[in-house]
């Protein structure tokens, strides 16, 4: 099954831009603080990887199958890493040490590959919804997830969870969840920050996919 898994062309050659900028970010300006971006690279690779295997092992007769609904809920709770990238721009020109122009690139490559990756990765868990149900429950299904995913954009960036917390520190991401809705008092940057990731993740999947 895993010479069936293909990366498109456009991923690899983003994801090539963007390794080669941080390697001579490193050589040129002598500053690896950029690093951790290749690693929130590679979780954004991993929901595209969960949706490709599906992809490859789902028929219409397993999807409601244990495999897939597994396979879907992991998918789901790691979603938000791709677009996730994009938010590393918060941290455009604090590093005085390399000029900001070479910065936007890096950020531009890096946040497009994985961006690219998620919306690749949408679309295929759009096309295994659709063996089932119909076109208006699978819109819905993938507008729902849009939504959940930038809250989860919103954790990662304010709250600086990540998608393995789910997993190993569950009891205190609950907790602050539900914090943010029962305690919080700044609701606008809550219900703000997500609608605006939700617009942008969810337009740019609609360009996409066109």
């Amino acid at each position: 099954m895993l010479k069936n898994l293909k990366v498109p062309k456009s991923i690899l050659y983003l994801l090539g831009l963007a390794l080669i900028l941080n390697i001579l970010r490193v050589f040129l300006f002598g500053n690896a603080s950029f690093l951790y971006i290749l690693w929130n690279i590679v979780l954004a690779f991993v929901p595209f990887l969960i949706s490709l295997i599906l992809l490859l092992r789902t028929n219409k007769e397993n999807i409601v199958k244990p495999f897939f609904i597994i396979g879907f809920i992991i998918w789901f709770i790691f979603l938000p890493n791709a677009p996730y990238v994009v938010t590393d721009f918060i941290h455009l020109g604090r590093i005085h040490a390399v000029p900001v122009m070479f910065d936007i690139f890096l950020l531009f490559a890096s946040a497009g590959v994985s961006l690219l990756m998620g919306l690749y990765s949408i679309s295929h868990m759009e096309k295994m919804l659709l063996l089932k149900f119909s076109k208006k429950i699978t819109n819905i299904t993938i507008a729902i997830v849009i939504l959940f995913t930038s809250f989860g954009v919103y954790l990662g960036r304010y709250f600086r969870f990540n998608s393995w917390d789910f997993f190993i520190s569950h009891n205190s991401l609950m907790e602050s969840i539900w914090k943010i809705f029962t305690e919080s008092n700044n609701y606008a940057n809550v219900y703000g920050y997500t609608l605006l990731f939700f617009a942008f993740i969810y337009i740019s999947y609609v360009s996409f996919r066109e």
